[in-house]
């Protein structure tokens, strides 16, 4: 049996979101040459679709909330979410 892809939505809301704080556990996590750096990582709500875990590329977290719309884009690793409308 030949695995088959599903075309997910690209936009969603976030459903739920943190601020990681410390470096996760190495490996699988390779930091970056400059050091790690805290990030936020939420739950997006894909219109019409499932809940997908989202690494949330914004400047600053404290601008983020719970039904803020966001664009998720697949990747090698955790996918990658940025704000469809501005961060305040």
């Amino acid at each position: 049996m030949e695995p088959t892809g599903v075309t997910l939505p690209a936009e969603g809301v976030l459903w739920s979101w943190t601020v990681q704080r410390f470096a996760p556990k190495s490996p699988p996590y390779v930091p970056p040459a400059d050091g790690f750096r805290p990030f936020a990582l939420g739950y997006v709500e894909l219109d019409g679709g499932p809940r997908v875990a989202a690494v949330l590329d914004v400047a600053d977290p404290a601008g983020v909330r719970i039904g803020m719309r966001f664009r998720v884009e697949g990747t090698t690793g955790v996918p990658r979410a940025e704000p469809v409308e501005e961060v305040s």
